[in-house]
Formats: structure tokens, C-alpha cells, sequence
């Protein structure tokens, strides 16, 4: 059977607390014997964005944990977007910046200026060569 998980399945499976539990035996059920496992990116950007702020694991563990997953060979992804997501939750970013960065560039092919108040966001951004900047009236 081919899966689209939701947020809260990857939650249940990757969450060391859940581990044992009903849900996460459920969840580890589904995505073991999935032929495909179809991952929306931005099921990503919750998930990163749940385990980090929700339930305050380390942005580097969430890295490691996530690039152990993406390693599954019946994963399907939009590769692009994930790699430019996780290469900012390595530099010390949020996930759903580097996918809204990524993105937002391809759309504009380039052409256009990355704006937020996240500081962070626009400094990994600088660092990286992409015109970021914060906003000022």
C-alpha cells in the first residue's frame, strides 16, 4: 500500500517518547510495510516545527532523526525542498524557511528578495548568498 502521512504519524514514529506506545506502534506499522511513503513537504515544516517548539527536542536531533528517515528508499519527496529545508535546520534555521526561501526563489526564478523579521533566517540566508533582508519602514 502506497501512504500520504500526516504530521502527527511522523510525530508518533520519529518521538522517542512515544516510543511504545499504541500510536507508535501504529505509526511504525504503516511506515515499515509501506511500499510508498508519500511526505507533503510541509508535513515537514509541522513536524520539524512541533518537535522543536512543541516538544522542545534539540534542532540537531530533529536534524539527525530526519536524515536518518529520509533515507528510506520507498520515500517520496520533493527533494529539492527538503534538501534546502534541511540544509538550514543545519545551519541553526527553522526547516520551513529554507523550503519558503527555496520556493519562493524558484517562483521568481530568483529575482526576488527574501523579507522577514526572523533575524536568524536572514542572516543563514545571507551567509549562504541569497538576497534576504529584515524589513524597515
Amino acid at each position: 500500500m502506497n501512504i500520504i502521512v500526516d504530521t502527527n504519524i511522523l510525530v508518533r514514529f520519529l518521538l522517542t517518547s512515544e516510543k511504545g506506545t499504541e500510536q507508535h506502534k501504529i505509526a511504525t506499522h504503516f511506515i515499515d510495510e509501506a511500499d510508498e511513503i508519500i511526505v507533503p513537504t510541509h508535513v515537514f515544516c509541522e513536524l520539524v516545527w512541533v518537535l522543536v517548539n512543541g516538544c522542545k527536542v534539540k534542532p540537531e536531533i530533529v536534524y539527525t532523526a530526519l536524515s536518518d528517515f529520509l533515507q528510506r528508499e520507498n520515500l517520496v519527496v520533493r527533494e529539492d525542498e527538503v534538501e534546502a529545508g534541511m540544509h538550514f535546520l543545519k545551519q541553526g534555521g527553522d526547516f520551513a524557511d529554507g523550503v519558503i526561501a527555496h520556493t519562493g526563489r524558484g517562483m521568481t526564478r530568483g529575482r526576488a528578495v527574501f523579507v522577514s523579521f526572523d533575524r536568524r533566517a536572514v542572516r543563514i540566508l545571507t551567509e549562504c548568498g541569497i538576497t534576504a533582508m529584515i524589513p524597515q519602514l
